[in-house]
């Protein structure tokens, strides 16, 4: 399992969550009602990550922001201090490279630096929810402004970075708080601006890379971010659909354009990412596995060999590189069937096949919106069972769901892990740790839409349960059924 570093998002009066504070995990469970917030709270860290996130080409656009403001005072020198030392520690292996205390110039220049971002990172959030204006994403019934706190580890210091992000009057505020005493160790990408800093010789130059090197530093002050990538509850719609949709966007385009009058709302940039993704896979050749991802590979052929009984496939369109998706059953000996003609199991699930195969590596967060959807109750079970090898494959998960037989399979998943001798028939599960679960109820609010309070819900020693609530409707069910026996006893 990939390492990671606890991540804390604490949210107020947010679309239609009056207060949610969660800690992210390898595997983060937001389960409750509908109409709860969980889909809300999931984009918001898609979101987040999508801006601060490394991509796969390198890492984001933001650490290579300049500005024309000079630095705080005191900030240059030290600079040149810890780039000197950088250039040192670039022979040494990761475990061994010194670790350097930012002194308190530099950290007034990385709040300064973040600071800096607020704008872009409000425009982010609005693209992903698809809504041209934050004031769109503010709880109904709050009469304040919402507030988003991230809260993280960093080096050198027991105490967290906080930064805070709200919204008012049509302006985000991104402001941080950095502790004293925080360590950093060289990595490339520090070593790389370090070396950059000391070679300059150009003094108009000199400020931008100092910059440059202030916002290499500024993301270790973050969370450690990778890519993520988010599996909508309407993927397979989505997916059944893109031709078409592309296609239409073809027609507008060299038709100038949609007209401003048409009813047609725009997607979210979820979805526009999820489409893209899709349509980048034609690209990639089939069965290349990059970055680690073998062990990815091999839990998607478990998901097609045990849950889907034969194999998803990608292919480009003759003469275009635009994909083509099929499903072969096991022992078909013609070619495949598209996706549109499969049962809704194989189309819900080709998905996450798929991002196995040619998207996600460790250190990725992948999230899936209601993982049930369409599924039989013991296909369910089976692939909460693949989830849990995801994640020990080293890809951090959240899901969203309403299923109660994702939630117990993933309390069988963590009562594995206590066992000693694991001799019960299923010595191929990989077991969790609680530690690496979060689970995380949604309550409703009772006067409308949305949640009230979002709490974490720990495993029951007891029962093996997340105590999720889904026993009250069992009960409710068997009441009224008892109340009808006994009425119809009386009857008779």
């Amino acid at each position: 399992m990939t390492a990671y570093r606890p991540f804390t998002l604490d949210v107020t009066d947010f679309g239609p969550i009056a207060r949610a504070c969660v800690e992210l995990r390898p595997l983060t469970v937001f389960v409750g009602p509908s109409n709860t917030g969980k889909s809300w709270l999931a984009t918001l860290v898609y979101a987040l990550h999508r801006y601060f996130g490394n991509s796969p080409r390198g890492p984001s656009p933001w650490v290579w922001t300049t500005f024309d403001t000079p630095l705080p005072e005191g900030a240059s020198t030290a600079l040149v201090r810890i780039a000197e030392q950088l250039r040192r520690s670039a022979s040494a292996s990761w475990e061994s490279a010194e670790r350097i205390e930012l002194t308190a110039p530099v950290t007034a220049a990385i709040r300064t630096y973040l600071e800096q971002q607020s704008a872009a990172i409000g425009e982010e959030i609005e693209r992903c929810f698809g809504v041209d204006t934050g004031a769109r994403l503010t709880r109904r019934e709050s009469t304040g402004r919402p507030r988003i706190l991230l809260r993280n580890a960093v080096e050198g210091t027991p105490t967290t970075a906080v930064h805070e992000l709200t919204f008012g009057d049509e302006t985000w505020t991104f402001l941080s708080t950095i502790p004293n005493g925080v360590r950093i160790h060289g990595n490339f990408d520090t070593w790389f601006a370090a070396d950059r800093l000391l070679t300059g010789s150009d003094s108009d130059v000199q400020p931008r890379l100092e910059w440059e090197l202030i916002g290499t530093l500024a993301r270790d002050m973050l969370v450690d971010y990778h890519p993520a990538f988010y599996l909508p509850a309407d993927r397979t719609g989505l997916m059944n659909a893109h031709k078409a949709m592309v296609s239409v966007l073809i027609r507008s385009a060299t038709k100038g354009g949609i007209r401003r009058a048409d009813p047609v709302p725009p997607l979210s940039g979820l979805r526009g990412d999820f489409l893209e993704q899709l349509v980048e896979m034609a690209s990639r050749r089939q069965g290349v596995v990059r970055g680690g991802r073998e062990p990815l590979r091999k839990v998607g052929e478990r998901i097609e060999d045990g849950i889907l009984g034969g194999a998803i496939r990608v292919e480009s369109l003759p003469g275009i590189a635009y994909p083509h998706f099929t499903y072969h059953p096991r022992g078909w000996e013609s070619e495949g069937l598209p996706l549109t003609s499969t049962s809704s199991m194989v189309s819900e699930l080709a998905p996450v096949v798929l991002y196995l195969r040619h998207v996600v590596a460790p250190g990725d967060l992948l999230i899936i919106d209601e993982p049930e959807s369409h599924l039989h109750p013991a296909i369910q079970v089976a692939f909460a069972r693949q989830l849990a090898e995801i994640v020990g494959a080293g890809v951090r998960i959240i899901l969203t769901t309403h299923s109660e037989w994702v939630l117990e399979e993933l309390g069988n998943v963590v009562g594995r892990a206590g066992l000693t001798n694991r001799g019960d028939g299923k010595a191929d599960v990989e077991p969790l740790e609680a530690r690496d679960v979060g689970v995380w109820l949604f309550e409703p609010a009772g006067d409308g839409p949305g949640s009230k309070n979002v709490q974490e819900i720990a495993l029951d020693a007891e029962s093996g349960l997340y105590p999720s609530g889904f026993d009250t409707v069992a009960m409710a069910l068997h009441n009224d059924w008892a109340e009808i026996a006994g009425r119809r006893g009386d009857a008779e």
